[in-house]
């Protein structure tokens, strides 16, 4: 029987979790070492930001690391545990959409070299799915803070939102604050304010791209990991300042990876022939 390579990995997420609910478009498609070039894989215009982004795809697998983010940390963890590839649900190489560097900083210069010295295989896998399985990691953290399920017909990767009473903002942030490896938070608007609509984005990098999350009459909490302050923060402010009952609630984009990074884990254990572990991202910020 052929060994099992990091590409039969990657075509078997493909398939199980289903197909890319076609938003958070970038430039680069999934690639293999004939088409791959250090730091990324080639320019593909109007391609989703999944695919293999350091490494030989083409190698077997001796374990799989799945991670929020395929730090340097994470990926010395994955050579002392011997596995070859990671799974990485956030960009990691210094640009949001894993684009390669003409000239690397050193930090990220050590990275590359780590990698292919140690005939890693990083595959990056963040696009929301639309199969069961790949719905279920795109929910993860709302279900971990115990929402059943988002209101039906609404792209993923436009955001997911939930209806719910009987709760606050601050009781809320506290609830994630139990299931997300930080305590960084920051929050636009009143703690004290009940929820009645909830909406999670993890990030965003197009202006202006979280205004009609925040815009809907049935959401007034909108927890997100990051975004542009100068237009999502101060969208929340001018609302707030004509009388509408809207708060946002930043929780930091890797870090509302962590279950998703736990559930893909989970899901992948009983199908690979290889042992998979699961390596949480170390905090990144921290209140001071």
């Amino acid at each position: 029987m052929p060994a099992l390579t990091c590409d039969d990995v990657s075509a078997l997420l493909r398939t199980e979790l289903g197909p890319e609910a076609h938003r958070h478009l970038g430039i680069d498609a999934p690639a293999k070492r004939d088409t791959a070039i250090p730091g990324g894989s080639y320019r593909a215009p109007g391609a989703l930001v999944d695919g293999f982004r350091a490494g030989d795809a083409d190698q077997p697998v001796t374990g799989v690391v799945v991670t929020a983010r395929a730090s340097t940390k994470v990926l010395h963890r994955a050579k002392a545990l011997g596995c070859n590839m990671v799974i990485s649900c956030q960009a990691f190489l210094g640009d949001s959409q894993d684009r390669p560097v003409a000239k690397p900083e050193p930090a990220l210069a050590e990275k590359l070299r780590f990698i292919a010295e140690n005939g890693l295989a990083v595959l990056r896998l963040q696009d929301p799915r639309l199969a069961p399985a790949g719905r279920a990691i795109t929910e993860a953290l709302p279900r971990a803070i115990g929402l059943a399920a988002p209101l039906p017909g609404l792209n993923p990767a436009a955001g997911l939102v939930y209806h719910t009473t009987g709760q606050t903002v601050g009781s809320l942030a506290a609830r994630l604050k139990a299931a997300l490896p930080t305590a960084a938070f920051r929050l636009v608007g009143n703690a004290a304010m009940p929820v009645r609509g909830l909406a999670f984005a993890t990030e965003t990098n197009r202006p202006n791209a979280l205004a009609p999350l925040l815009a809907r009459p049935d959401v007034n909490l909108l927890v997100a990991g990051e975004v542009h302050e100068t237009e999502t923060t101060a969208y929340v402010l001018d609302a707030i300042a004509i009388g509408e009952k809207k708060a946002l609630l930043l929780v930091g984009s890797i870090a509302m990876e962590e279950p998703a990074a736990l559930t893909l884990a989970a899901w992948l254990r009983p199908r690979l022939p290889v042992p998979v572990h699961h390596e949480p991202s170390p905090e990144l910020l921290h209140a001071v």
